[in-house]
């Protein structure tokens, strides 16, 4: 997953959202020439958030709910994700696709471990 500009990143995230979540609404909350930042909304307050910078790769993808990180991936020190069943873990990784983190999104959603 590597992104030269953050319309790239964007493109590939709103086309993920296309196969997992047809018909879904991406927003984006933020676009700067180095930084995206773009939200899926769900019933209630879940929410997935996405962050990429194109000049460090800094890439971040969660599921929120309350405010708080129900799943996710980041590579803040190196690839890992963020279990479900233990969302302050850490368990390194390699970098998922976008379609993988969706793909695991509708799974969690759908049967929430917690």
């Amino acid at each position: 997953m590597a992104f030269e500009r953050p319309e790239e990143f964007e493109a590939a995230f709103r086309a993920a959202v296309r196969g997992v979540f047809p018909g879904a609404h991406v927003y984006a909350v933020r676009l700067t020439l180095i930084t995206v930042k773009l939200r899926l909304d769900f019933p209630g307050a879940r929410f997935v958030d996405v962050f990429f910078n194109a000049r460090n790769q800094r890439t971040d993808l969660s599921l929120i709910d309350e405010d708080r990180r129900l799943f996710g991936y980041d590579n803040l020190g190196g690839w890992h994700r963020h279990p479900a069943r233990d969302p302050v873990a850490h368990e390194s990784c390699e970098p998922p696709s976008l379609e993988t983190f969706l793909r695991e999104v509708d799974a969690i959603t759908r049967n929430p471990p917690f």
